[in-house]
């Protein structure tokens, strides 16, 4: 009866070590799933930084912004223009002041994801007026 005794105490800390192993692997398990989801959202925000920054650069250096906007695939929506990627939006909203000398564009480029605002960059640039002899 003893022998007996011995296999079934044998058995139940062998359930035991496995149980914990069952929790240590189901608890790594979410610790990697929550690793990943917070890589792709790094992502997400490292790109659109970086796109939003070339976009504003090259809005400065273009002749014809709306063309570059309209070459690059960006979409018309109102007075603004707007274009989605990968996990994050980036919405362009150009704004304009005329003076006597020349007037001054402003291309606001801006970055989402969701509903949050991850960069703002403004891109500006002055225009002169011809000026006759």
């Amino acid at each position: 009866m003893k022998e007996g005794g011995r296999a079934n105490a044998l058995l139940v800390e062998l359930l035991i070590v496995i149980f914990f192993f069952m929790i240590a692997a189901m608890t790594l398990v979410q610790l990697f799933a929550a690793a990943k989801l917070k890589s792709l959202e790094a992502r997400a925000l490292n790109n659109s930084m970086l796109e939003t920054q070339n976009l504003a650069d090259e809005l400065y250096g273009s002749d014809d912004p709306e063309g570059l906007l309209k070459e690059k695939g960006y979409r018309s929506e109102g007075d603004a223009w707007v274009m989605d990627f990968d996990g994050y939006t980036i919405r362009v909203t150009p704004s304009r002041e005329e003076g006597e000398s020349g007037s001054l564009v402003t291309y606001e480029v801006t970055s989402f994801q969701k509903d949050k605002q991850l960069i703002s960059l403004p891109s500006t640039r002055y225009l002169p007026k011809e000026v006759s002899p």
